[in-house]
């Protein structure tokens, strides 16, 4: 049975066992899970500037007793565990994880805090499942949600469809990266590039709100690429008739520019406060490139009590070789380094290395930060595409020697504790 209520935010709590993530223990871990992961901040400036969506509700489920301090009844969210939490948030910003602490109090000024909700209340959890999976399940043959094509979302946008080229444009031209002559004639060329989900996660243009358009790259990683891309845009390097896999592949080489930091960050708006002022400040010195990869005598030392002769000299010419000269030959032969050295550690011929190294089996080699176990399986699965591609593709190969170096730094104690867990196999 299900009946809808008006309940007090207050009395709702997070799903710690939903489906987004791995079960945790507290709220206070959902809430630092789903800011770092699931885009809460974006959807948090969305509720105070358009309010709560009143085409959904929240699916609520009675807290069993014992599991709230509250005298009244509780309910534990069923559906809306974003909302929720954005909620939350922007209702007590201190409860947001330290990193993003100070940006939900500004979110949080002026906004008048959501004291009550509407919920359709479950008692029944096999009901609530069945219509779970028929908004997050996909198609099902027609009974789930079915989401828009292309040229529906195209048909539902209108005339906004341009929104986003317009922005990036103005920005460019206050930026100085393009001229107002040279504009003219560009908008539908943009259009087209920015139309494409690939440039913009290359570019790292968020488009969640198209009143407000923003980066989640720094400031001057995406200056490099806009820069790059109006100047394109200006010689023909970007042009008008690019499909869309043309416009892949364009966005594959602006990813590999020279000179990005390669991070994200909470998105911020293109557009400048009224009234500010750009303050001058000293160009920062450009720090030195990695020129091969960093040899580390604990990781020789580990790889000689294997014993593995193979191991050793591939490791050696992998730190000998001048990286930015050599960078595909390398990324295969750490693609290799890691192939072997994981099968000596047990790794069957069925596995593919990533694989094997799991979040189970990165904790039984006690590494149990998830933090850094996360930032692993990113350096793992780089490492592996990259020397898959390079080794396969007739054309695509791996150049960005920076990154590879950085991964192989992530990775040292991955390889030591492998290496110790290969002795004497």
């Amino acid at each position: 049975m299900t009946n809808i209520q008006t309940i007090s935010a207050d009395r709702i709590f997070l799903d710690r066992s939903n489906p987004r993530h791995e079960p945790y223990k507290t709220e206070g871990e959902v809430i630092e899970y789903l800011c770092r992961e699931e885009q809460v901040y974006a959807l948090a400036k969305d509720i105070v500037k358009m309010g709560l969506n009143p085409l959904e509700v929240f699916a609520l489920m009675p807290l069993e007793k014992g599991k709230s301090k509250s005298r009244s009844l509780s309910f534990v969210v069923a559906e809306g565990n974003r909302r929720m939490c954005a909620i939350k948030l922007l209702n007590d910003p201190d409860l947001a994880p330290a990193n993003q602490r100070k940006d939900f109090k500004k979110l949080a000024e002026g906004f008048s805090s959501v004291t009550k909700v509407l919920g359709v209340v479950f008692t029944d959890k096999a009901l609530v499942d069945s219509w779970l999976d028929r908004i997050h399940g996909g198609v099902q043959g027609g009974i789930g949600r079915k989401p828009w094509n292309a040229e529906q979302k195209t048909r539902h946008i209108g005339d906004k469809k341009n929104v986003v080229a317009q922005a990036i444009l103005d920005y460019a031209e206050k930026e100085g990266f393009l001229k107002g002559e040279d504009r003219k004639g560009k908008l539908t060329t943009a259009q087209r590039y920015l139309g494409n989900a690939f440039l913009r996660e290359t570019l790292g243009i968020d488009t969640s709100n198209l009143e407000d358009i923003s980066r989640d790259r720094p400031k001057a990683d995406f200056d490099i690429l806009l820069k790059k891309f109006m100047d394109d845009l200006v010689s023909g390097g970007a042009n008008s008739r690019a499909n869309a896999e043309d416009i892949k592949k364009y966005s594959r080489s602006l990813g590999a520019t020279k000179g990005l930091t390669g991070k994200r960050e909470t998105p911020e708006s293109l557009s400048a406060a009224p009234g500010a002022r750009k303050k001058k400040r000293k160009a920062p010195k450009k720090p030195d490139r990695p020129t091969s990869i960093p040899y580390e005598e604990e990781i020789a030392e580990k790889l000689k009590e294997i014993p593995s002769y193979k191991l050793e000299h591939i490791y050696h010419s992998l730190c000998d070789i001048l990286l930015e000269k050599h960078t595909p030959l390398i990324s295969v032969g750490v693609w290799s380094f890691f192939e072997s050295l994981t099968a000596r550690a047990g790794r069957n011929s069925n596995t593919s290395f990533p694989d094997y190294l799991s979040k189970s089996k990165l904790n039984a080699l006690g590494l149990t930060a998830r933090e850094s176990v996360n930032s692993i399986r990113q350096a793992v699965g780089r490492i592996s595409d990259c020397g898959n591609t390079t080794k396969h593709s007739d054309k695509s190969a791996t150049f960005n020697g920076e990154q590879l170096a950085n991964d192989m730094d992530t990775l040292k104690e991955v390889i030591c504790k492998l290496a110790e867990e290969a002795k004497g196999k």
